[in-house]
């Protein structure tokens, strides 16, 4: 079966226990095989005659425990029976409970696996694995499909495993009543098999469907939630309420529409459960006044009857429940075996710990668009390199190209002398510190958010690192400091202190370069000022490259690039970009005129 060879790298290494925990389980169905047994010895043995019939032979397996028991002694006969009935019923519990423990431990190890997979996968792949998955995908990937997995093997193959298994001797027994009584069996089978081949049809159509369902209402509740301050800003509450109705509603009407024709076969399962049940008795009677079976017999043919009937249907559903899974597989295997094909471009190499890069003469483009242009720049360790331009000018691009985030068309990036790709892109990302443009917080302290490269590193690091960035102005005003828990997505903190967090974080990394992508915007000039001085202070000997829109923050950097369109237009010193008069030139002057810097 396609999911037990896709899943096999997770839960190969449990299929022994699982195997166990099928036996488990038939032993179970066995019990419950037998037990009918034990009670048609006791019809016929002792309750009849303690009403004064006369005991009756019988085809009980259990007969041979009755042989030297005398016939009036019904005590007796009575106390061996429910004795050995409550044995099994003793192994009954104790089969169950080793079953589901074993299989829930061992088998929750190997879910656990499998959604640390799914999020290494989305973590190495970034951004180009959301041009396929949509967040609302992931999430059901890693919440539903993942579950589904572990309900296959935990659950569905199991059950399965033992329907068929207790339909197979439940018939024999039957046969051991009497050999007519094997045709209605054969007869239920026969419908059941007409009728599943439809609905499991149904089920393989309609799970897909629901899923993408699911997956989109799942990805507006996301973007419903995170994007709430937006959504209160512009009171468009009931615009996202109306979208996020209308998804819901899509999930529902497709839901009922899906189990009304689902109910349609249960009422035919059911209905054909029904007549084989009347077909059963009606049989039964006859042959029990021809003397053909004895009271208790009648009784075990009724219980045998009753549970085939039930298993056919259980394995009708446990049948669905695999197209829903194999949904879910398909998925789930497909995120897991999608190949990173830029990965295997870049090698193993490790940066060293003052590197030199060199971007020579290079183009990028996105559907069409050209957002790089024979850009070139020589950024030995410890220089400070600033980026103007207008939105959309590239200065984000080329941030991003720089650190492997994004791959380029032409040209070349260096680190001391190798090609970029010759790195490994995880030594590539541990090189710089990156403070982005679109601040994310997760939901945690302060002072976690600043350690996150570095958990375990010391009260003192990361308080150092806050007073650069100006943390320490707002998060001493908090009854709980850097201890302070702030919200999902930094909810609680305002953009300027998220963006102020963020610059403390790429800080604590302490890495050879930092990148600073326009991420003060949101700060006062004051603020503003201060942290550039502080960050004189820190990167003395480092390199940093920020990315900005202010020109008075770039004064003392040792080159400036100014883009346009993608192309640098203009690039040298503040002195040299001052006497050239051009568009830094005109904007530093003009911010002049508005601002009013701090000194000291």
């Amino acid at each position: 079966m396609g999911i037990l060879k896709k899943s096999y790298p997770y839960y190969g290494k449990i299929y022994v226990i699982l195997i166990i925990c099928i036996l488990f389980g038939l032993t179970q169905s066995i019990i419950g095989l037998i037990e009918p047994q034990i009670v048609t010895l006791i019809v016929d043995n002792v309750i009849n005659p303690a009403l004064g019939q006369e005991p009756e032979k019988n085809s009980s397996i259990f007969a041979f425990l009755l042989e030297d028991i005398p016939k009036d002694n019904l005590w007796e006969m009575m106390f061996v029976l429910v004795g050995v009935f409550l044995l099994f019923l003793f192994l009954y519990f104790v089969t169950f409970y080793l079953r589901w423990n074993l299989a829930h431990y061992f088998s929750i190890k190997c879910d656990n696996e499998v959604r640390l997979d799914i999020m290494k996968k989305i973590n190495s792949f970034g951004l180009p694995l959301l041009k396929d998955y949509s967040t609302g995908d992931l999430i059901t990937i890693v919440n539903s499909d993942a579950g589904n997995i572990r309900e296959f093997h935990v659950s569905t193959i199991p059950f399965a495993v033992e329907s068929m298994f207790y339909i197979v001797v439940a018939s024999y027994m039957l046969s051991r009543l009497n050999i007519w009584l094997m045709i209605l069996p054969i007869l239920a089978f026969a419908v059941f098999g007409l009728i599943t081949k439809k609905f499991l049809k149904l089920c393989n159509d309609m799970y897909g469907k629901l899923w993408e369902r699911n997956s989109e209402l799942n990805t507006e509740t996301q973007e419903s939630i995170y994007g709430i301050r937006t959504i209160k800003a512009y009171a468009r509450e009931d615009v996202r309420i109306n979208r996020f109705s209308k998804r819901s509603r899509e999930v529902r009407d497709f839901s009922t529409d899906f189990g009304i024709k689902r109910y349609k076969y249960f009422l035919a399962f059911d209905t054909t459960d029904q007549i084989v049940m009347l077909a059963s008795m009606a049989l039964s009677i006859y042959l029990a006044s021809k003397f053909e079976m004895t009271s208790g017999e009648y009784t075990a043919f009724l219980a045998y009857m009753l549970s085939i009937c039930g298993n056919f249907i259980d394995i009708i559903f446990h049948a669905a429940d695999i197209q829903e899974q194999k949904v879910s597989a398909d998925r789930l295997y497909g995120l897991l075996n999608k190949k990173d094909e830029i990965a295997a471009l870049y090698g193993d190499k490790a940066v060293s710990k003052k590197p030199h890069i060199v971007i020579s003469n290079v183009s990028a483009k996105a559907d069409g668009n050209e957002l790089l242009d024979g850009i070139s720049l020589d950024i030995p360790y410890g220089k400070k390199v600033g980026i103007m331009g207008k939105t959309g000018s590239g200065k984000s691009v080329l941030l991003r190209v720089m650190q492997a985030f994004e791959e380029f068309e032409s040209g070349s990036i260096t680190i001391d002398g190798d090609d970029i790709k010759a790195y490994s892109r995880n030594e590539i990302a541990r090189t710089y510190g990156y403070a982005m443009q679109n601040v994310f917080l997760f939901s945690n302290t302060i002072a976690a958010n600043i350690a996150y490269y570095n958990p375990d590193a010391s009260e003192e690091e990361v308080l150092a690192c806050g007073d650069i960035a100006q943390v320490s102005e707002f998060a001493d005003e908090f009854p709980d400091g850097y201890n302070t828990v702030i919200g999902e997505k930094g909810f609680g903190l305002s953009g300027g202190q998220k963006q102020r967090v963020a610059i403390a974080r790429a800080l604590m990394k302490n890495a050879p370069v930092t990148i600073l992508d326009d991420c003060t915007s949101a700060l006062d000039i004051e603020t503003e000022s201060k942290i550039f001085k502080s960050l004189d202070k820190h990167f003395k000997d480092k390199t940093l490259i920020m990315a900005t829109h202010r020109a008075v923050a770039l004064k003392e950097f040792d080159e400036i690039l100014f883009l346009e369109n993608g192309k640098v237009i203009e690039r040298g010193n503040f002195k040299e970009l001052m006497e050239l008069n051009g568009r830094y030139a005109n904007i530093y002057r003009q911010q002049m005129d508005k601002e009013v810097f701090v000194h000291e």
